[in-house]
């Protein structure tokens, strides 16, 4: 088990940043929840390591700030990443924070045609099993206090080897000529890009008709506003196959909304019924209005 320092609170985070000022960089990572066992996307810890110690972050303590997360991100040193993409992503989405001087170990890997997961490279070009399961780990519910201390040591073991896997992969780099392709493209590793909503991610909406694009559109929300009330992952109110059937089936009445849905949770469905009654005369009105 390594040594780590737990931090709850802005007044030691502020004076860890402070030292973070003086280094060259710092390597970290994050765990989340991402719609598995509560609603939404969520950053739970963040996994520092600094060459010296380890430190975790609870992001989800009442005692941490966006103030203090947003000098933690703007600090000077580089900050060693493996995948860098939805940590990035989440951290804007939720706390409208982005990082700067971001270095993403996983644009190296790239480079030289490691497309794996993170274990996988660390045993490629250093050698180390790691042991245990990324996948589990990641299953495990992160929203939960207190965490248990066998994930919070499997944390810190995806940041424990970065500053070695970093220096194994830009040496390979080097040597096969890559580094300009390299510097590049990690130009542009911490851009945020726009996110698609949450409805167009659900199939090839483009494969689906002008009208039918609408009603999945209006249903798709009507299951989140639900999913949301009750803090329960979407999937839970509604599968997404159930979504698309119904936006491809509208419009129905009453009776055969709720014929449909017979087999959703009880708890949801006297909620689900008139919310997706409403999704439709919403999806019409739009409809009649785009003629």
């Amino acid at each position: 088990m390594n040594d780590y320092e737990y931090v709850t609170d802005d007044t030691r985070l502020l004076e860890i940043v402070e030292d973070f000022k003086s280094l060259d960089a710092i390597a970290i990572d994050f765990e989340e929840e991402c719609n598995l066992h509560c609603y939404g996307e969520h950053i739970s810890i963040i996994q520092i390591y600094d060459r010296a110690r380890f430190y975790i972050i609870d992001v989800l303590s009442k005692g941490i700030t966006d103030n203090a997360l947003e000098a933690l991100f703007s600090t000077p040193c580089q900050k060693i990443w493996f995948e860098c993409h939805s940590d990035l992503s989440i951290l804007y989405k939720k706390h409208h924070i982005k990082a700067n001087n971001v270095y993403d170990l996983r644009t190296l890997a790239k480079a030289l045609g490691n497309i794996h997961g993170l274990d996988q490279v660390i045993m490629e070009f250093l050698g180390i099993d790691r042991g245990g399961s990324k996948k589990k780990n990641q299953t495990e519910n992160w929203m939960r206090r207190p965490i248990d201390d066998q994930m919070l040591n499997y944390a810190l073991k995806d940041v424990e080897y970065l500053f070695d896997l970093k220096d194994a992969l830009l040496s390979e780099v080097e040597k096969r000529k890559l580094l300009r392709q390299v510097n590049q493209a990690m130009k542009h590793v911490a851009d945020i890009k726009p996110q698609k909503p949450g409805w167009m991610k659900i199939c090839n909406v483009y494969s689906l008709s002008k009208n039918e694009r609408i009603y999945l559109k209006h249903i798709f929300n009507a299951r989140e506003k639900i999913a949301e009330r009750f803090n329960t992952p979407a999937v839970n109110v509604l599968k997404k196959s159930d979504v698309l059937k119904l936006a491809k089936l509208s419009p129905l009445n009453e009776e055969d909304v709720t014929k449909f849905l017979s087999e959703a949770p009880l708890r949801y469905r006297r909620f689900l019924i008139p919310s997706v009654m409403n999704a439709m005369e919403r999806a019409k009105e739009e409809i009649s209005s785009s003629r």
